[in-house]
């Protein structure tokens, strides 16, 4: 077990995100295996004898913006338009309310734009056409540029209670979205969603076009998996102790092995997962809901 501090973010590159443009980082990097698949354990840990559920609210409304805005509206942002531009977006990410697991959503876009240096390819939020839609397919678009090589982020987030469901659910959403079938459908979806502007448009268009073997594109994609779930060693403690430390190690082993065990070796890509205890989601959606409350 050791402890990882945020990696530096690829140079070079204008898909490169500016750390002075993202929110504060909350999430503490705090277990982490080099394995296959890796694994990274973050927390928010607690403040006065508490599990810190309100900072964690706060921190998911402020990455709102860049998750819900485009690479122009996020450009050309103005400060007089800010609060307009904020309430717009939390209402039509958040608006119809019947999207359960967009808190993990949030987070796992976070994650990787933190720490990963990831740029956004789409969002499903960009597909919304009326309040009330709920939208399906991939959690996360992102593309990595690292040295000379772009990788294709598809994420999946999991906001459970349950850690041992939240696994089982993302392994049967690995299986389905990377057979051949879903996955071209998936792409034909997403190629025309892709701006002009981006710095890695058109070679994004080719990894996803037709005539482009999966064979090949398999090796570029990356698939990040935030489980955000109910943890008996976060609920059981109020501060950072030798003794949280050790059961949430344990509770990360057992979650990483469970998962482990359970990816398909069929499907041939880097899979990475993102751990996020709470001390219970009740807790947190609670909070959060106070936050969006003069926003909807």
């Amino acid at each position: 077990m050791a402890a990882q501090p945020t990696q530096p973010l690829p140079e070079g590159c204008i898909c490169r995100p500016d750390p002075g443009e993202l929110p504060v980082p909350l999430l503490n990097a705090t277990i982490s295996y080099s394995t296959d698949p890796s694994m990274l354990t973050l927390t928010v840990d607690y403040e006065a004898g508490k599990w810190r559920a309100k900072n964690l609210a706060f921190h998911i409304t402020e990455w709102v913006l860049d998750f819900a805005l485009r690479r122009e509206e996020r450009a050309h942002l103005s400060p007089g338009r800010m609060a307009e531009a904020l309430r717009r977006a939390m209402q039509k990410t958040f608006g119809n309310g019947n999207d359960r697991g967009l808190p993990g959503e949030i987070l796992l876009h976070a994650v990787c734009r933190q720490f990963y240096g990831s740029d956004t390819v789409i969002s499903k939020v960009w597909f919304k056409t009326a309040k009330n839609d709920t939208v399906k397919g991939f959690d996360l678009v992102h593309c990595v540029h690292l040295d000379r090589e772009l990788q294709l982020w598809l994420g999946e987030a999991k906001f459970y209670e349950d850690l041992d469901k939240a696994i089982r659910s993302a392994l049967s959403d690995i299986r389905e979205h990377f057979s051949t079938d879903y996955l071209r459908e998936e792409f034909r979806i997403i190629a025309p969603m892709i701006e002009d502007d981006h710095p890695h448009a058109g070679e994004l268009r080719h990894l996803m076009h037709d005539n482009t073997s999966l064979d090949q594109v398999f090796d570029r994609i990356v698939v990040p998996v935030l489980v955000a779930y109910d943890s008996a060693a976060t609920a059981a403690h109020d501060r950072i102790t030798d003794a949280y430390r050790d059961e949430l190690a344990s509770e990360a082993l057992h979650a990483l092995d469970k998962f482990a065990r359970g990816l398909d070796p069929a499907v041939p890509v880097t899979v990475k997962l993102f751990l996020v205890p709470m001390a219970t989601k009740a807790a947190l959606l609670e909070a959060l809901g106070k936050e969006l409350a003069s926003c909807l």
